[in-house]
């Protein structure tokens, strides 16, 4: 019997496998479990981001029936940002499907394919990581990858200097840490981002965390709300004050050994404005195949050819994703 004939069958085809990947479980992390990132598929390997040097104004009113105010012409400028290329690649051996037979309701393809989606699934899952990663950076305003290439630095690309980090001065227990955010943080962002927003993130690093929340002008404004029930049980990975809700961001001991760092700093936190439209984009593009020239791009795709001499299968897994700040002049820092 011909096994490897097995893979001449739809459940094999690029469009069937790359299905197959795109349902997957997904594991982003916890910026892409926010929702901060809006995602779309594009056909093209580059995209572009329009700025204007236009300014929100306020418009004077006019006859009715007659002219209106007339607009300044914008000045505009497309910068365009290439779309990054993952790939793993993998193999299934002869030896590994050899035997294999049909047994009680399951077909010989379905067992093939339990062999090749166990294989698939590490490798998404390192995708996936990626992509969380790329998408810390792009909140720190640099996208960087494993080992430590500058893929996009947002503000060499927008021709803006990064924003100083701002102290909360959290080694002082008379700072008032709820007006450093507000006038320092908040205010400053606002000027920059010149638009509505619906609040702020903060991605905070482990020793951040507690010091902010153990810091006692945090702990007094606990106190005067009905909130205050919260002080006696454990630290929370997630609170709120005011405008502000600070996360802990979990990388974990062996990711943080992978890259030699945490995705985000221990001593840091990353403020991130909610709410505003495309502010926080992914995009993805098509695979290197011929099946997929042209065609709106997909978060994942996977593809399986023979190897010479029929000795088995390769395997391979890709993405071709970028991830923006569109404003990265509103991006903060805060330190201790």
């Amino acid at each position: 019997m011909a096994t490897l004939d097995i893979f001449n069958d739809d459940a094999f085809s690029v469009q069937e496998m790359t299905a197959k990947v795109n349902k997957a479980t997904y594991r982003p992390g916890q910026v892409g479990d926010s929702g901060l990132f809006h995602e779309d598929g594009v056909r093209t390997l580059v995209i572009s981001v329009e700025e204007k040097d236009g300014k929100l104004g306020l418009v004077e009113p006019s006859e009715r029936g007659g002219p209106g105010e007339t607009a300044d012409h914008e000045k505009r400028n497309l910068i365009p940002f290439r779309l990054e290329h993952f790939q793993r690649d993998d193999s299934v051996n002869a030896d590994e499907i050899q035997g294999i037979r049909a047994f009680g309701m399951e077909s010989e393809v379905e067992q093939v394919e339990d062999v090749v989606s166990r294989k698939q699934d590490r490798h998404l899952r390192d995708m996936d990581m990626t992509l969380e990663y790329m998408r810390v950076g792009a909140i720190k305003g640099i996208v960087l990858s494993k080992s430590g290439k500058v893929l996009v630095n947002l503000y060499d690309r927008f021709a803006i200097a990064a924003p100083a980090p701002v102290s909360l001065d959290l080694g002082n227990d008379a700072a008032k840490v709820d007006e450093i955010l507000e006038k320092d943080v908040a205010w400053s962002i606002e000027d920059d981002l010149d638009s509505f927003y619906d609040g702020f993130h903060v991605w905070t690093g482990r020793d951040f965390h507690l010091k902010m929340w153990n810091h006692p002008r945090i702990r007094e404004t606990y106190l005067a709300t009905n909130g205050a029930s919260v002080l006696r049980e454990a630290i929370p990975d997630r609170f709120t004050i005011g405008k502000f809700t600070f996360e802990r961001y979990k990388t974990g001991r062996k990711a943080t050994e992978d890259l030699g760092s945490g995705y985000i700093g221990t001593n840091e936190g990353r403020v991130t404005p909610m709410g505003v439209p495309d502010l926080f984009i992914t995009r993805f593009g098509p695979a290197d195949y011929m099946e997929t020239v042209n065609t709106r791009g997909l978060p994942r795709y996977a593809k399986q050819y023979a190897m010479p001499n029929d000795k088995g299968r390769n395997i391979e897994v890709q993405m071709n994703p970028i991830c923006l700040c569109t404003q990265p002049g509103a991006l903060r820092t805060i330190t201790l």
